[in-house]
């Protein structure tokens, strides 16, 4: 998904239950540089001693202030065997677009990910934003 540089894979996290015993499994990973995020996950998915400890991690770093853990939230329908995955993305190439407009004395409007196939379906939204 890295290699043209365009995107870049800011982190991850995997939550799942144990296909035999449907204890919360976890792994979370934040992205460094290209192919960083391989190493954790390949240990993850071979080792059960990686994996317990990856475990403890991700519910360290998503145990809220409040006391609750947002893995058990995750988790709490997802039957034995079941796995919701997440992967955050940054788009590279909108810094460049954006610092091009900055300079140019411009401003960013609207920068929201859409349904649409064609500009002319969003040019409710664009007049919009460009009121406010």
């Amino acid at each position: 998904m890295e290699s043209g540089g365009a995107l870049r894979i800011a982190e991850v996290l995997f939550v799942g239950r144990d296909p035999e015993s449907a204890e919360i499994v976890a792994v979370s990973a934040h992205g460094r540089q290209q192919g960083s995020l391989v190493a954790s996950v390949l240990g993850f998915r071979l080792e059960p001693a990686e994996r317990r400890r990856a475990t403890e991690r991700a519910r360290r770093a998503f145990q809220q202030e409040d006391g609750r853990d947002q893995l058990d939230e995750l988790a709490k329908d997802l039957p034995a065997g079941g796995a919701i995955a997440a992967v955050l993305i940054e788009h590279r190439w909108a810094h460049g677009l954006n610092a091009a407009v900055g300079e140019m004395g411009g401003r960013d409007l609207l920068g929201e990910f859409v349904d649409a196939t064609e500009l002319s379906a969003l040019v409710p939204r664009i007049m919009s934003a460009a009121r406010r």
